[in-house]
């Protein structure tokens, strides 16, 4: 099959720094305690004093994910056939453009660090509700009538994507704080991925939640073009690009691999359970050095061979609840899950015929440890602190850090690189299903009550 490996090279995701993080969350059903989004690579900032958005040091554009409609009822998605007005035009973009395959960077980090952060040491963490140090809340904008799912952010033009369940992608200038673009797909929005002059969107097509299509909508905005992109059966869950190619993960318990012919998306793989693949909804994947891997509503982890196209390894167990998000930091593989873990697991290196990651986590976070911080803090009925997203990035002095949102506690920030040192909880978030970085710069969260929140680093 086309190979979709070669460690970052050339593509979509040449990675802009040399260490930390790098990968995607995922979301999941709001069954399971308010679904979970996606983030992007830049975000807003207040400076020199215009009022306006950060236009300076950011990091590239990625994918954004959704969280499921309650139930899977949403409803709402009547005729849900596309953008009005026959999509976005080049002219929307400021400057828009850049060719398909032209690499771009993307934001996070991800490089040659090692996990250093022994399991005993968690246990000598409290929970810690104060904000974390040098991090303060900027501002707050009321983006949407609805919660917040994805978000999208783009170097080239400094622009910010956002989608939601009110059925609206919005299109923010970081420059002047202001919308550029408002459009309704008529039913929630579910990812969405801008990069390189392309915008794509996720959402789902029908009103019965039993019998829905899932799409996604393709711009060129350079050239003013759209295409429809039908395939999935349900919600797609999260989108990503590497090495000329689009992938897609939903519902129907498959991944999808697309690529042009042309001018336009055809699928040119399905990975499903026929290669080896995953037999319930897969809510999170990631490249991690050439490999795609993915987790699903199982707890189950699964990682492709880039090369054949098939499952390369299986772990039926990794997490006893839905795999929300997937990171990598250095060699190693993080998992977040709705049964309020996170994980660790150590990529083998070499890997073997059968095996690219060590069978068993090499570390183990929140589930258990009581203290609350991030996961695992269970209340009086029983229900554990689901992980509902992960988000990592450098701060503004380069430390890793990881951002945990969760269904009890908000969003905690960590440091990794000093041990997975808790620095605080951000403020004014209740239930976050989206966030991103400006690396270095400012953490952006979206809310389950339409709001995004800046975060700015600082001293």
């Amino acid at each position: 099959m086309d190979d979709w490996g070669g460690g970052g090279r050339g593509g979509y995701r040449g990675r802009g720094t040399s260490r930390g993080f790098g990968g995607g969350g995922g979301r999941y059903n709001d069954n399971y305690y308010g679904g979970r989004g996606g983030r992007g690579g830049g975000g807003y900032y207040d400076g020199g004093g215009s009022g306006g958005f950060y236009d300076g040091g950011r990091g590239g554009g990625r994918s954004g994910r959704g969280g499921y409609v309650d139930s899977y009822q949403g409803g709402g998605y009547q005729g849900g056939g596309g953008y009005d007005d026959g999509g976005y035009q080049g002219g929307n973009y400021r400057g828009g453009g850049g060719r398909f395959n032209d690499g771009g960077s993307r934001r996070g980090f991800r490089g040659g660090r090692t996990w250093q952060n022994p399991g005993q040491k968690r246990q000598q963490q409290q929970y810690n509700a104060n904000p974390p140090p040098n991090l303060a809340l900027l501002k707050t904008i009321q983006a949407h009538s609805g919660a917040v799912t994805c978000l999208s952010y783009d170097q080239a033009t400094n622009a910010l994507f956002t989608g939601s369940k009110d059925g609206k992608i919005k299109q923010w200038d970081c420059n002047s704080g202001q919308i550029v673009h408002e459009e309704s797909l008529n039913g929630q929005v579910d990812a969405i991925l801008f990069i390189q002059g392309f915008l794509f969107v996720a959402y789902v097509k029908g009103s019965d939640p039993r019998n829905q299509d899932g799409i996604i909508n393709f711009y060129n905005t350079a050239a003013g073009k759209t295409q429809m992109i039908p395939g999935h059966r349900g919600h797609i869950n999260q989108m990503l690009a590497f090495n000329n190619l689009l992938f897609s993960c939903g519902q129907d318990c498959s991944i999808r691999v697309w690529g042009m012919e042309g001018e336009a998306f055809v699928c040119k793989h399905i990975l499903d359970k026929d290669k080896g693949g995953h037999t319930h909804p897969i809510y999170a994947f990631e490249i991690i050095n050439g490999f795609l891997v993915s987790g699903d509503s199982s707890g189950c982890l699964k990682i492709w061979d880039s090369n054949t196209g098939m499952c390369a390894q299986t772990l039926p167990n990794a997490h006893a609840g839905i795999i929300s998000s997937i990171l990598q930091y250095g060699s190693n593989i993080l998992t977040g899950s709705a049964d309020g873990s996170m994980k660790v697991w150590e990529l083998l290196s070499p890997p073997v015929p059968t095996a690219v990651v060590k069978a068993e986590p090499i570390d183990s976070y929140f589930g258990d440890d009581g203290a609350g911080r991030g996961g695992g803090r269970y209340r009086s009925g029983g229900s554990p602190n689901s992980i509902l997203t992960m988000d990592g990035s450098p701060d503004n002095k380069g430390e890793s850090i990881l951002a945990v949102s969760t269904l009890h506690n908000g969003v905690n920030v960590f440091n990794v690189d000093q041990s997975m040192a808790l620095l605080g909880t951000l403020p004014g978030v209740d239930l976050s299903r989206a966030i991103t970085n400006v690396p270095g710069a400012a953490i952006i969260v979206g809310d389950d009550n339409g709001q995004v929140h800046i975060y700015s680093w600082s001293g």
